[in-house]
This record gives C-alpha cells, sequence and structure tokens, in this order.
C-alpha cells in the first residue's frame, strides 16, 4: 500500500479496543418472521451478531464489551392506582396517558474475550426465555394489570442511549491505559422510526455530540422508502407554540441495514434474472442541466424557438411585432418574485430535506472520505444501479453512488429561480450571501473554477441535507443502505478538526467576547522557560492540546478554498487556523476559542467565544426496572438524564498549565471542575500460594482457607512495605549491619576507616584530621575523625569498652563510667533525650543515614522507622514500641531533629516512612527552652526543609506498628490514650523521677501517632519524566494514604491532566514491579464501587445483596435494636470473622478524588468510609446495616419525572416520588438497610477493572471470582454448616475467656 500525504491530508484515528455498549431491542417484532421466513430474533443471534464477532476475531480487536436487552411492556390501566404499591417506583405515563414500565436484562457487563462466539448460545437462551422473565417479575406483587410487550417503534430507544452515556459521560474516571474511543450500538427488529419525547431528543442529541460520542443502529426490518433514522415527536404541537416541527432525523446517529444471507441470496438472484416486464416506462432525454437530477419528472423535448413563434403567431393572427409588444407586457406585469416562506424538511420529499448547517452538523465530518465529486460521503449507503438506469434512461457510469454537494447548490438554486435570472439567498444567522446572474443560472453557464468553487464553498458551509452524518451525500429513493462493518469493527476515534467555520459578522452580534492574556514568562524570567519549565512553545501547544483532549476541534480549510474566500474581501475572511502565524480556532458546539502567541514570545492571548443565548438542558430523573449482572431477577433503580455543562473553568485550567508545580501556590491548584483523568489502584499483600493451592484442587472445596495473620507475618508485611516506599522514591536505605559487624566507638586509635555505608555530613571544616577516610561523594568532615569523636563523646561525659558485653547482657549502648563506679551505665529510657540524640548522631553507633547521592537533602537524613528500631535495639531492657516513640517525640520537641517535608512530623513524631534531619548542636536550646513545634528559629545552612508544594517532594506515609497501642485504629480518628500499654517494668526502674513527670515530659505511655486527627490522604506532585526522554515537561498528581496497616488495604490514586500515557504506563509498571519484590500486587479498583456519588455511577451496575442468615439465638431480636446494642455488636464480630476466614481487607476509602484543597484541610472535608476489598483485588464487600452510614453529599431535590415531559408537567416530580425513599446524592436509597428490610448481609460488586493484563498468581482467575462468589453466598446463607460451626467457636472463645477474667478477679 502506498499514498501521498500533503498539508490538506485527514488522518482519520480508529480503535480496536473501545468500550462498546450494545443495546438488543427485545420489541415484540423480535418473535415476528422476516420476508424470508426467518425470525428476527435469529436474525440477529445468527445472523448480525455472529458475523459482527467473527470480524472481531478477524481483525483481533479487543474492544470492552457491555451487552443489554431492553424493552418496554404498557399495561391496560388508566390509572397507577391500579398498581401495587411496590410496583410505582418504576411506572411511567407517556403523553397519550398509557402507563408503561421500562426493562433492561445485562447480559454482560465490562468484559474482554479473545473470542465471543460461545456467548450467543447463553444469550440466545436468554432472548428465547426474555418475555417470560418479564412477565414474571411481578409475580409476588399481587393482581396487576394486563401488559404487553410494545413494538419497536414505541420502545425506550433514547432512554436506554442515555444509560450508556451516563458512562461515556465520566470517561475520565477509573482510566486504563490500554483502551481508547467510546461507541453505542442498538440493534433493533424496528425499520428506523421511533416516538420520542422532544425534550429527552434534545438533551441526548447534545450529549452525543459534544461527548463525541460514536454510534450505530442496525435495524433488522427491511428498509422503509423514506429517510431514517426518523424520530417523531410524542408531544401536541398545540402545547408548543413556538416548535413546527413534529419529527427530527438524527444525523448524529449512524445507522444500518442488515441483510440476512438468505435475504442476500434472494438479491442476489432476482438482480441476476432477465425478466422483461410487458409495461415500461418511457425514457427521457439527458437532463437540460446538471439540477434536474434523480428527482426530475420525465418531459418532452423542448420545442425550439422559432416552432413556438411561428405556431404561437400564426394560430393568433398577429404580426411579429404585435407578439413581441405582447411578450414584454408580460413579463412586466406577471413578473415573478421569490417567496421567502420557511420550509419544513418533509422526509417524503428529497428536495426538502436542505437545512442550514451548524457546527454540531459538521463534528464528525473529517472521519469519512471522499465520493467521486470531492463530497464527504459513507460507503455503506450505496444506490441501485439497476433502478437507476430504468429511471434516466442513461448508462450507469454517469450515475455516482451518491449525490454531490453541487446537486444540493443545484436543487436550491432551481427553487429560487426567477425570469431574471438566479438568485441565491442564504440565510445565516442575519447574513446573506448574495449570487446573482442576470442571464442565465451559473452552473448553465461556463464560469471560471475559482467562481464556481468560491460559490460551492459557501454553500457547503452553511447550506446542506438534512439527512445523513456529513451533510453533503443526498438522500434519495434508490438509496439502499447496507451495514457499516468498518464504524462497527473498528470504532472511528473522534476527529480532531473541522471545516464549519464562524464568520464575523456571526461572532458580533451571536457571541460574547472574553479575552485574557496569559504571562508564561515573567518580565524578569528566563526568556527560554516558564515557571512550569516548559519553553514558550511548548507551553503554547499544551494550551491547545488540552482543548483537543475536551472534544474541541481545530477548525482547518485547505488553501485554495481560503483563497477563494480571500476574494470576496476582507469581511469574508474565514475564521480558522494558521499556523504559520501561531494562531489556533478551536470549536465546540456553541463556544468557540482563538489562542495567539504574541510576537514577543513570552505571553498569550486567549479569546473565548460564547453564545448570548447559551442552550439550557434540564436535569431529570429516570426510573427502570434493572436485571443486572449476577443478579437473579428484576430490581427497582433510579438513575439521571443530563447534559453537563460545557466550559469548565478554561482560566483556571490554563494558569495551572502553565505555573505546573507553582499552581498550588498561586491558588491554581486541581478541581474537580477540570475533569481531569484518574486512575486508583490498590496495594494488597500477596497471597499466591494459597491462590495456586485452590486452582491445583480445582477449586473443588471451600475458599474460606485464609487465615489471619500472625505477628512475624505482619512484620514482614511492614518491612516489605517500607522496601516498596523506597522504590516509590527511587531511593534505597542502608542495610541493617549486625552487632557483631558494627565498629565499637572505642577502639583502635590508628582505626578510622569510615564504612561505606555512613555519609558525611557536609558542612565548614575545623580542626586537624587524623587517619584516611573512604572516599565519598560528599567532602569528609574533619571532625568525624576517632579523636574528634572521643572528644565530643567525652564532653558529655559518655566513654565506650565492653560493647559485646553489654550488648550480650542488654542489647544497650553503654554510658560514661563515673569516677568510683565500678560498672559503665547503659542507655535506657531513664537517659535524657540530648543524650540519646547525641549517640543518635555518631556516624559508628548512630541510626542508619540515608544512602546515595540524594538530591536536595544533606548527609543526616534518617527514616522514622530506623530512628524506633535504633532506640528498641540499643536501649537495655524490653522497650516497647509505643515507648520508643514517645522517646522520639521528646528528642523532637527539644529541637534535636526535625521534618524535612512535613510540618505536621514538625508537631508530631510519626512512625513510618518519614524523613527527618538532625538540628545542628549549635541551634538546639536547652529543655527549659523548647519550642513548641520544635522548628527552630533560624534555618540552617546544613539543613533543608522542603515547602509541601515543591515540585521534588517525597512519598511519605506513616506506620501503625503491630506491636503499638494503636494498632488496629483508624490513623485518621482520634484514637483512645491507653496507658496500661506501657512497659511496668520501665517504670518502676525510674529511680528519684517523678512518674507524673515523666508521662508529661518525656510522653512515654502516651500514643503521638495519633494525637491529632491526620488526614486519611496525602496529595503530592510528582514530575513523571525526571530523566528528561520526552522534549516536554510531564508531571501529574498522586493521592494515597497517610498510613499503612498490616491489616488493611493501601491507596494509590494517579491523577494528571497534561501527561502521557505511555510514561504514566511506564511508571505504573515500575510500582507494580516494585510491590512484587515487596511481597505485595498492584491492582487497578474503581473510585466509586458502590455508586455512592449519584453523578458518577453505572446505571446499568447494582452491587448484589448476600443476605446472611444467622440463627435466631445467636442475636436476639435485632429488629428495632440501636446501633449500640448487643445484638448489633454480636453481629458485626460475626461478620468481620466471616471476612477474615475468606480473605477480605478492611480499606478506608472515599468516593472522592483527595487533592490538596482536600486533604491538607481537616479531615472532614474528605468523606471517609470504610469497605472491604479481596486480598487478591477481585471484589469489594459493604457490610449491612451499616455501623456507621456513609457519608454522603448535600441532600439532592427530586427530579423532574422523565415521563412527565410529554405530557407537559415539566416541573413536576415523578407521579410515585411520594412512595419512594428520598435520594441522598449517592446513588441508592438513604438509608441502605432500609431496602433489604434491616438484614444482616453484604454487598459485593465485582472488580470488572482487573482485567487479563493485571491477571497474575496473586489475582487468581476468572475460575477463582466465580468460585469465591458461589462459596461464600453458601457460607452466610449456612448450608454446609459452617456458618454454625464458626458460631460455636465463637461462643467457645467468648466462655474461655469470661472464665479467665473470672479467675484472674478472684486470684
Amino acid at each position: 500500500m502506498c499514498g501521498a500525504v500533503t498539508e490538506d491530508t485527514r488522518v482519520a484515528f480508529r480503535s480496536s479496543t473501545a468500550m462498546v455498549y450494545m443495546f438488543v431491542q427485545m420489541s415484540s417484532e423480535m418473535w415476528d418472521f422476516d420476508t424470508c421466513g426467518d425470525l428476527y430474533l435469529e436474525k440477529a443471534v445468527n445472523g448480525f451478531l455472529t458475523e459482527l464477532f467473527c470480524q472481531w476475531k478477524r481483525s483481533n480487536i479487543n474492544s470492552e464489551l457491555t451487552l443489554v436487552l431492553f424493552s418496554r411492556t404498557i399495561y391496560e390501566a388508566k390509572t397507577i392506582n391500579e398498581f401495587p404499591e411496590s410496583m410505582h417506583g418504576a411506572l411511567h405515563v407517556d403523553s397519550a396517558g398509557r402507563i408503561y414500565e421500562d426493562f433492561y436484562r445485562v447480559v454482560v457487563h465490562n468484559e474482554r474475550r479473545d473470542d465471543w462466539m460461545q456467548m450467543l448460545s447463553t444469550l440466545k437462551q436468554i432472548m428465547w426465555e426474555y418475555n417470560d422473565a418479564v412477565a414474571s417479575s411481578h409475580r409476588g406483587d399481587g393482581s396487576i394489570p394486563k401488559g404487553y410487550n410494545c413494538k419497536a417503534a414505541d420502545g425506550n430507544l433514547l432512554e436506554a442511549m442515555n444509560m450508556s452515556l451516563n458512562v461515556f459521560d465520566n470517561h475520565y474516571i477509573n482510566r486504563n491505559f490500554d483502551r481508547t474511543g467510546q461507541v453505542v450500538e442498538i440493534v433493533t427488529p424496528g425499520a428506523g422510526v421511533f416516538h420520542v419525547d422532544r425534550t429527552l431528543c434534545d438533551i441526548t442529541k447534545h450529549r452525543m455530540i459534544d461527548y463525541g460520542i460514536g454510534s450505530d443502529l442496525v435495524c433488522l426490518a427491511e428498509q422503509p422508502p423514506h429517510p431514517v433514522p426518523l424520530l417523531l415527536f410524542n408531544d401536541d404541537i398545540a402545547k408548543s407554540p413556538g416548535s413546527t416541527d413534529t419529527h427530527h432525523i438524527p444525523y448524529w446517529l449512524n445507522y444500518s441495514f442488515y441483510l440476512s444471507p438468505s435475504q442476500r441470496h434472494r438479491n442476489f438472484s432476482s438482480s441476476q434474472s432477465h425478466f422483461i416486464p410487458r409495461i415500461r416506462l418511457p425514457t427521457r432525454n439527458a437532463p437540460d442541466r446538471p439540477s434536474a437530477g434523480l428527482n426530475a419528472l420525465p418531459k418532452l423535448p423542448p420545442r425550439t424557438a422559432n416552432e413556438m413563434h411561428s405556431s404561437g403567431s400564426h394560430a393568433a393572427g398577429y404580426t411579429d411585432e404585435e407578439w413581441d409588444e405582447f411578450s414584454q407586457f408580460d413579463r412586466t406585469i406577471f413578473k415573478s418574485h421569490p417567496a421567502r416562506v420557511k420550509k419544513c424538511n418533509n422526509p417524503f420529499v428529497p428536495a426538502s430535506l436542505t437545512t442550514k448547517l451548524t457546527p454540531d452538523r459538521r463534528r464528525w465530518t473529517h472521519t469519512f472520505p471522499h465520493g467521486p465529486h470531492g463530497d464527504v460521503i459513507q460507503l455503506h449507503h450505496r444506490s441501485s444501479s439497476q433502478s437507476l438506469m430504468e429511471s434516466s434512461g442513461g448508462s450507469g457510469s454517469e450515475l455516482s453512488s451518491s449525490s454531490s454537494a453541487s446537486s444540493l447548490c443545484n436543487e436550491f438554486a432551481v427553487e429560487e429561480t426567477t425570469a431574471e435570472g438566479l438568485k441565491i439567498v442564504l440565510h445565516d444567522a442575519r447574513h446573506e450571501a448574495t449570487v446573482a446572474n442576470k442571464e442565465q443560472p451559473p452552473f448553465a453557464q461556463k464560469e471560471s473554477p475559482s467562481r464556481i468553487g468560491s460559490l460551492m464553498v459557501n454553500l457547503k458551509r452553511r447550506i446542506g441535507c438534512g439527512w445523513g452524518i456529513t451533510g453533503e451525500q443526498a438522500w434519495t429513493p434508490f438509496l439502499q443502505t447496507g451495514v457499516d462493518w468498518k464504524s462497527l469493527t473498528a470504532t472511528a476515534c473522534f476527529p480532531i478538526t473541522t471545516d464549519f467555520y464562524p464568520d464575523k459578522k456571526t461572532l458580533e452580534m451571536d457571541y460574547l467576547e472574553s479575552p485574557h492574556t496569559l504571562d508564561i514568562i515573567p518580565d524578569d524570567g528566563d526568556e527560554a522557560f516558564s515557571p512550569s519549565g516548559k519553553t514558550i512553545q511548548s507551553a503554547f501547544e499544551e494550551l491547545v492540546s488540552q482543548r483537543l483532549i475536551q472534544n474541541y476541534q481545530l477548525i482547518v480549510l485547505p488553501r485554495s478554498e481560503i483563497a477563494s474566500l480571500a476574494h470576496k474581501g476582507s469581511s469574508h475572511l474565514p475564521l480558522v487556523t494558521n499556523p504559520s502565524k501561531h494562531e489556533y480556532i478551536l470549536s465546540y458546539g456553541q463556544t468557540y476559542h482563538k489562542i495567539i502567541l504574541k510576537p514577543d514570545m513570552k505571553s498569550v492571548e486567549i479569546v473565548r467565544y460564547n453564545a448570548r443565548k447559551p442552550r439550557t438542558s434540564p436535569k431529570l430523573g429516570y426510573s427502570y426496572r434493572l436485571w443486572a449482572i449476577r443478579k437473579s431477577g428484576y430490581e427497582t433503580a433510579h438513575t439521571r438524564v443530563y447534559h453537563k455543562p460545557v466550559d469548565n473553568k478554561w482560566n483556571h485550567r490554563d494558569n495551572y498549565i502553565c505555573l505546573g508545580g507553582e499552581a498550588t501556590r498561586e491558588g491554581f491548584d486541581l478541581q474537580e471542575s477540570l475533569k481531569f483523568w484518574r486512575s486508583r489502584f490498590i496495594l494488597l499483600p500477596s497471597a499466591s500460594s494459597l491462590v495456586r493451592k485452590l486452582s491445583d484442587q480445582g477449586y473443588q472445596g471451600p475458599v474460606d482457607v485464609f487465615e489471619e495473620r500472625s505477628m512475624s507475618q505482619r512484620l514482614t508485611l511492614l518491612d516489605g512495605f517500607l522496601r516498596f516506599v523506597e522504590g516509590w522514591n527511587r531511593k534505597r536505605r542502608a542495610p541493617s549491619r549486625p552487632p557483631s559487624q558494627r565498629p565499637s566507638v572505642v577502639g583502635d586509635p590508628t582505626q578510622t576507616t569510615t564504612p561505606r555505608r555512613l555519609k558525611s555530613r557536609s558542612g565548614p571544616t575545623s580542626g586537624p584530621t587524623s587517619g584516611d577516610s573512604t572516599p565519598t561523594t560528599f567532602q569528609p568532615n574533619p571532625m568525624l575523625s576517632t579523636a574528634s569523636i572521643n572528644s565530643a563523646l567525652a564532653s558529655i561525659g559518655i566513654i565506650g569498652g565492653g560493647g559485646a558485653k553489654g550488648k550480650e547482657e542488654g542489647g544497650g549502648v553503654f554510658l560514661p563510667k563515673s569516677p568510683g563506679s565500678p560498672e559503665p551505665d547503659k542507655l535506657s529510657l531513664l537517659t535524657p533525650a540530648s543524650h540519646v540524640a547525641s549517640i543518635m548522631r555518631s556516624p559508628i553507633e548512630g541510626v542508619s543515614l540515608m544512602t546515595g547521592d540524594v538530591k536536595g537533602l544533606t548527609g543526616d537524613c534518617f527514616v522514622s522507622a530506623d530512628a524506633v528500631a535504633w532506640i528498641r535495639k540499643n536501649l537495655i531492657g524490653s522497650v516497647s514500641h509505643d515507648e520508643a516513640l514517645s522517646l522520639m517525640q521528646m528528642i523532637l520537641e527539644e529541637g534535636h531533629i526535625r521534618s524535612v517535608f512535613s510540618a505536621t512530623a514538625n508537631k508530631t513524631f510519626l512512625y513510618g516512612y518519614y524523613i527527618y534531619c538532625f538540628v545542628p548542636q549549635s541551634e538546639v536550646t536547652s529543655p527549659d527552652s523548647r519550642r513548641p513545634s520544635g522548628i527552630p528559629a533560624t534555618r540552617s545552612p546544613l539543613t533543608l526543609t522542603f515547602d509541601t508544594t515543591s515540585r521534588n517532594p517525597w512519598f511519605e506515609v506513616s506506620c501503625s506498628h503491630p506491636e503499638g497501642g494503636n494498632y488496629g485504629k483508624l490513623s485518621h480518628q482520634p484514637s483512645e490514650e491507653s496507658s496500661e500499654n506501657r512497659d511496668e517494668t520501665a517504670a518502676e526502674n525510674q529511680e528519684g523521677v517523678d512518674s507524673a513527670e515523666v508521662e508529661k515530659d518525656n510522653g512515654i505511655g502516651s500514643e503521638p501517632e495519633t494525637s491529632f486527627q491526620q488526614p486519611a490522604y496525602k496529595s503530592l506532585f510528582l514530575e513523571i519524566d525526571s530523566s528528561k526522554l520526552k522534549d516536554r515537561v510531564e508531571w501529574c498528581h498522586v493521592g494515597y494514604h497517610s498510613n499503612y496497616n498490616p491489616v488493611s488495604a493501601f491507596e494509590i490514586e494517579l491523577q494528571w491532566l497534561t501527561s502521557t500515557p505511555s510514561l504514566l504506563q511506564e511508571l505504573i509498571t515500575n510500582w507494580a514491579r516494585r510491590a512484587v519484590t515487596s511481597g505485595f500486587h498492584l491492582v487497578p479498583t474503581h473510585v466509586d464501587p458502590f455508586g455512592f456519588n449519584w453523578d458518577t455511577s453505572d446505571s446499568l451496575h447494582s452491587p448484589l445483596f448476600i443476605e446472611l442468615r444467622l440463627p435466631g439465638d445467636c442475636l436476639g431480636e435485632v429488629k428495632g435494636s440501636g446501633e449500640d446494642s448487643t445484638a448489633m455488636e454480636v453481629g458485626r464480630r460475626i461478620q468481620q470473622a466471616i471476612l477474615t476466614r475468606f480473605g477480605f481487607l478492611s480499606n478506608q476509602t472515599s468516593y472522592h478524588s483527595p487533592l490538596a484543597s482536600n486533604t491538607q484541610s481537616d479531615h472532614s472535608a474528605l468523606p471517609i468510609h470504610s469497605q472491604y476489598v479481596h486480598v487478591t483485588g477481585c471484589a469489594f464487600l459493604l457490610t449491612l446495616p451499616f455501623s456507621q452510614p456513609p457519608p454522603s453529599t448535600l441532600q439532592t431535590q427530586h427530579l423532574p419525572c422523565l415521563c412527565k415531559l410529554g405530557a407537559g408537567h415539566t416541573n413536576s416530580s415523578c407521579p410515585t416520588s411520594a412512595s419512594r425513599t428520598q435520594s441522598n446524592g449517592m446513588g441508592f436509597e438513604s438509608p441502605i438497610p432500609e431496602r433489604y428490610g434491616g438484614k444482616f448481609g453484604f454487598l459485593y460488586v465485582h472488580n470488572y477493572l482487573l482485567s487479563k493484563k493485571w491477571r497474575s498468581s496473586a489475582t487468581g482467575d476468572e475460575k477463582f471470582h466465580e468460585a469465591l462468589l458461589a462459596d461464600f453466598s453458601r457460607f452466610c446463607q449456612g448450608e454446609d454448616g459452617r456458618l454454625v460451626q464458626l458460631l460455636e467457636t465463637m461462643r467457645s472463645c467468648k466462655e474461655e475467656t469470661s472464665a479467665g477474667a473470672d479467675d484472674d478477679q478472684l486470684g
């Protein structure tokens, strides 16, 4: 294959990994026969779907498919009161007063398969049983009126399309890096004619066009003799005086007509027949003008002027002079004028299908190829050559497969031709372009190509055909439509260019101009770089790219067309993109943006044109019956239907892009209104050995083989997590050395070699040096010589000796030997904090410092977890984790150490991966003048304290130690202080010190980790391409849990606006690889799996409720008991024990994204709720009833009901709103326990983001997921006695605990 690419070449991108929502309309025609005797149901499954999936397999299509069956049932009833109250939630009333109910059956939900043919047998069985399932959905509701399945024309077509649009308009959430493109496909047994609501049609049209969603409507019936698809409005025109249209031809909906193999064979046989009809139509002569095309009637050859003159004059007896005088009088008196009457498009009159083009009309034009006449066409719309030849009498070569734009222009010109010539009036927003010729029509005369081209360009941009996506391909009765297999197989991506330009008069009269200037490079800044690190050219291109990814389109025209328009004058120059002048014009619906790079190359001017009368879209509510995946029947569901606003704070977005890492400092931080991309991941401990064992058994046995992790396993997970965070930061800690390999503080004076793992702190040199030192990247400090160390230790009374013996006895570091004292003292909890800090500073016996050439950090930095481990290792006695934390808190308060990055960690010492540094001795104050915050008044040149908005921050995470007193409690919630966990032995050894003063000053026994309300999430700015592999600066934001607990999951969310997906994919891959080496695995997860957020929930998704059937004597009477009752507490403990046995981990999460604005403030700014995730990452769970209700947003008001619009009740709520539970804006009724009758149980959601790409031995395969759900359901139902056995075990453990407590009291 070869070709030539020029500047006028348009490249159309197509995707083989799109998100496809396929709806199959199960109307009554599905059980009818077509013209060849085939059932439409079999025609859909055995015909269309079979061929489609074969095309997918042949073309290696790996799209993500959701397949839904939908229908509408109309009941023979007059009022809703005839129905039981349980049905009122999903009933609707149309404009004719008919009561109906919509049904949706989800067969496949977000799945990817290499071969879809195996699914067709299951689909066919479900379709055969569809009517019975719908009829039996209300079997338990009592007596109901009779209902019937409606025809395809009366079905819920637009409602089904909006179900998918509710997912597509949130495409920026739950993003992955191996999918692109969105398309909705509808298969209907009808012929493309539907009765719809006017308002819903307008909402659907703007959502489809503005969101850039592809669509395909496949009709199984015969093609009608009029343009389709055709949407007929249900409302009465008399009630809408401003509306004159009774129908709408949806140009935004690509349609196809499928012919079964038997139909194609029949048509081929008829085309090969040599039957000659007895009656033949008379042939007509060649058309006199190009406008007399297919729609002109045959006529006799015209008589010549001499024949007409001679016959007329002689018949009347007039002379030639008298005849000329009469003719001149007639032309003057009976002069005709073109009538300016607004025409309505009549689908049965092809000549009336011309309409004014709009920007929305040309959104998808650049996706399709050009026809033989230069017009944009769709190849699956073809004309029947046999019919054309019979009607025209000409050869097939004279007729093209489609009508060109010139034929549209000619048809329009003929209608406005007068006796004096041709006058074409183009009405386009108060602007008229007139082309007049006094002699004859312009297309009949031989004009220059430039004049004809100028006229065609003007008509092409302003007038087009009212049918079809392109607006240039005219409809004719001979047009035969096939199947657009190209669109159904490789989905077309939304084009980034368009050719519809706004004229200057339209912009002046119908638009408001909003200019603003971005000073990318300040006057005193570098001439080459902006604050974000971008060059001026790259920042300018990024501003344009940000609009393209938000479905804006560049307005471009070929140079020849621009030159043709330039001949008309400067007022006719189009507002189009001109790269040579650094001027880009973009359009989106009723909005235009003009971006210009100023000649000074330091600033960018942006002009936004917004319509004076913007479109308004109501926010509607919709109720329906849904059979979700893994459900056993239909349930009532609710969703919203509305068009989200187009403009999303472009001024804020532009400043954010130009400022980069300084955006937060300047007040332009990342916000939800910017619709940024986000992907959430979850870090889970690996259980690959258990999953592999279950796989070897074929998942035949029980799956509740997961046990609670022991103390050693939790410590292993904690150490592995710290190693993961090291890799997260792309840094390494020094490995811990055994005590025998550590050099002693006091040893051979000549042995002065510094170990390689230690780093010297840079600073001013003073004093002589003795001995040699190991070469490092830092300058050696002479103060670290042996003599200097001995001098420093002697000044504070510390001497060495007997180190090995001391470690064997107590594991502590020896203190100075006092005069007259036979034995040296050791470091203990009684040792002053300043002495402990001095030993920690030691390069030999001190805490391990951070290794490697760390940019921006000094050599005296360490990790908080290493410091706590050093305290517990080097102090005598058994030092608990909480006591070590208290000692480090005292050292922090006295000003010996401080946090490098976190202001919070400067107040409270946080255990985990927090970076602290030593404060120089000259800045450390006495204990009597401690600074409350622990931050010195003056900043040392040796220590760098970073700001939280730094462009090179570090990931810092606190950890809950398994031996800590606050273990298992939420880090973001204040926990109760418990002093009984303090080691009593250490308190008894504190001679001469008041215990109350120790607890007050030293804080030993307190819990510094939770003495404040730590936010659940943290957020930081991350520069992705730190190695500068790309020529553009890219960054993202990372929101993650602020605390790690070995018995909980750890969430990470990636947020970006300017990053390349390939770099992000590489970043996530590196994180996942690091997780595997640390004993974890990283899997993608949902931002909101249970649909708490009402605006972003999936309308076709519903969690599965699994009831926990407990014996009656286990809980007692649960109904009516409060949350603090004994029965409720016992039920929660039972639920927790079940979740532990099946391998579910707790996860404190939020359905909102953690941003800098909601993580640096109070934790209540980000609503947190508790849910559970399986250790493999395949499923999520919620426990019912809630111990605490899920956090909700503000109470939303009732939405206008969709069903009332046709009757004119646009402001009324649903007819059954009084009987419904008020929505809380989370996607389901509140509270959830009332929905399930207050029963104990679980809500189960499958993680469909866990695709084949993320599968491993730690996640298990699809069979494991099915076995887990089945066995978990059996366990909760108590079928095999395991639930009763668990209850007996818990009861016996409780009795033993109670007996032990009684014995202690007696003792």
